[in-house]
């Protein structure tokens, strides 16, 4: 038995009904899978590629030139599993198209460096954008972390000695983002 395998009978015993199980069960042995059965197959290929090999995990392989080969053997997958687990992960989380999705996996598994380039730019494009928008705390001298818009206004409704300590604190944490803020508002009381 492959883990593959365990992975995926661990799946249908957690989330599936008893019921629903024994016809899994069933069709897994006989190798058929009738319509009813299919989606929960479905299910559990995917929570089992899941289990495999994480998001996070996933991005890290791709972003490394690591071809397919190489990441069924890392991550221990079948082949059938991984192109799954890519498939998944280029239409849900990058946004392609099934048809799009579908054909860099293939080009994948033939171990095309092109397309394995190519996704390396499409999992970092990505990753650019979530940064880009992800919210920045700011630690202030009173222990607080608060976001920039909040701390811009916290600045606005300090003394200048207020500032000035606030500069130190910035200062002497090496906290740049604080101090270029602390900066900007002192420059601003000044005029």
């Amino acid at each position: 038995m492959t883990l593959r395998f365990k992975d995926n009978i661990i799946t249908h015993l957690h989330f599936h009904k008893l019921e629903d199980n024994k016809k899994v069960f069933t069709s897994k042995f006989s190798g058929k899978y009738s319509d009813d059965v299919l989606p929960f197959e479905d299910e559990a290929n995917i929570i089992a590629s899941l289990l495999f090999c994480s998001t996070q995990k996933l991005e890290m392989l791709l972003t490394r030139n690591y071809s397919f080969d190489k990441i069924k053997s890392i991550t221990g997958m079948s082949i059938k599993g991984l192109h799954s687990r890519l498939l998944h992960y280029l239409h849900h989380i990058l946004g392609l198209s099934n048809s799009r999705a579908l054909e860099l996996v293939l080009k994948l598994r033939d171990n095309d460096y092109k397309t394995t380039i190519e996704v390396k730019h499409l999992v970092n494009n990505k990753n650019n954008q979530l940064r880009k928008h992800k919210t920045i705390l700011i630690k202030i001298s009173r222990g607080f972390a608060i976001e920039q818009n909040a701390c811009v206004s916290f600045l606005k409704n300090l003394s200048m000695s207020e500032l000035i300590n606030e500069l130190e604190y910035a200062h002497s944490t090496k906290n740049s983002v604080l101090e270029q803020l602390v900066i900007n508002e002192y420059y601003q009381k000044q005029q």
